[in-house]
């Protein structure tokens, strides 16, 4: 069994997950409502999509509008795609599936599918993978409300 991460104290004990899913769900969750930068051990911890929270989101395009004169590497994020899948190099679902595979060692053949619902404004997310511990399939899903 596994520590939750985030941690949580129950008694004057770590809590402890049930199962592995429990865990690598808690842990993902974690993982997506960090933004970059946030964490001071690990900088590149989390889910960059949560840094452009206070950008422009163009319905249209299904991209983030640049709305400062920001230059370097955070540039190249708003030609990503909201809606896609991590097979696509150019969307946020590969860069969640980067995060996850970096991240959470006990998920391997990870797939991030993320759909915008137009009228709901929402981001699906869904994972798909493979639990190393017990070789059994691994899905997660979850959503992002948008901010606009």
């Amino acid at each position: 069994m596994s520590i939750l991460l985030p941690l949580e104290v129950t008694d004057g004990r770590l809590l402890r997950a049930s199962t592995t899913k429990q865990a690598v769900d808690a842990f993902i969750e974690l993982l997506l409502t960090t933004p970059c930068r946030s964490c001071v051990s690990d900088p590149r911890f989390g889910f960059v999509f949560n840094n452009l929270k206070f950008e422009i989101f163009n319905e249209n395009e299904g991209v983030i509008y640049n709305s400062g004169d920001k230059e370097g590497v955070e540039t190249e994020l708003y030609s990503k795609k909201v809606s896609g899948t991590s097979r696509s190099l150019n969307t946020f679902a590969a860069e969640l599936k980067e995060a996850i595979e970096q991240y959470e060692k006990r998920v391997t053949e990870v797939a991030v599918t993320m759909t915008y619902f137009k009228g709901q404004r929402k981001v699906q997310i869904h994972i798909e993978g493979v639990l190393v511990e017990d070789n059994e399939p691994y899905v997660y899903t979850s959503s992002i409300n948008l901010w606009n």
